[in-house]
């Protein structure tokens, strides 16, 4: 992302930003909408990583901006479970023309995406675990493609992500919100990969897959986040079996 050039002016339409803030404010806002731009990412955890800010300064850069340029940038607290909660963004369509005057075409965001393909407004606890798990994969170098197929031309087969390793395998994950198992829709799968929320719902998700001879490998987003917390990035997959 180093590549992303910000003009000395903006283009005619937008000048307005220039006359409100300063030059770093400004600058340092056009660069996030061309991140977001280029990305598809969705959360304010994601802007840190790709901007390599601290979380401190993360809430200073993205809080002056969502409170002082709303126009660009729109925002809502997804519940990510126990006292969690997960800053998701996404671009306006004024956000979107300033990236285009500046010769970005936005690509599709992961919120977008969670929204058109899985009901993520409706289903929000859901889509905030969706999103947390490809920020998870992500800062382990692992690539995260979010709702990889469209549910109109492959109605049999809907997994929540496409996680690729840094060695080129692949998996189609699917994620839960609890240790709730569907025998209809894992009796098909010839293995499974989990994502949870919490080891406990991890450790009963697993049990009743065993006890169903379905084998596969699982994590949890809690663990991954403890584990990030101290510096080990070391594994996304928790366990196999």
């Amino acid at each position: 992302m180093n590549d992303i050039v910000i003009p000395e002016t903006l283009p005619d339409g937008f000048r307005r930003l220039e006359w409100a803030y300063r030059r770093p404010r400004w600058k340092r806002m056009v660069q996030i909408v061309l991140l977001m731009s280029e990305t598809g990412v969705s959360t304010a955890l994601e802007i840190m990583r790709l901007m390599k800010l601290d979380k401190k300064s993360t809430h200073i850069v993205l809080d002056s901006m969502l409170d002082l340029l709303d126009p660009l940038i729109g925002s809502r607290l997804l519940f990510a479970g126990g006292k969690g909660r997960l800053r998701v963004i996404n671009l306006t369509e004024y956000g979107k023309s300033l990236a285009r005057a500046l010769g970005v075409e936005p690509v599709e965001s992961d919120w977008e995406k969670v929204v058109r393909l899985h009901k993520g407004e409706v289903q929000a606890f859901h889509a905030a675990l969706v999103l947390m798990a490809a920020y998870q994969a992500r800062l382990r170098g692992w690539k995260a493609e979010v709702m990889p197929f469209n549910p109109q031309e492959t109605p049999w087969f809907q997994p929540d992500l496409k996680l690729t390793d840094p060695e080129g395998w692949f998996y189609y994950c699917e994620v839960e919100t609890r240790s709730r198992v569907k025998p209809k829709k894992w009796s098909r799968m010839r293995e499974v990969n989990l994502i949870v929320s919490t080891p406990i719902t991890r450790y009963w998700m697993v049990e009743r897959l065993k006890a169903m001879g379905i084998p596969g490998r699982a994590t949890d987003l809690r663990t991954l986040a403890q584990q990030a917390k101290t510096g080990d990035l070391s594994r996304f997959w928790l366990e196999k079996w």
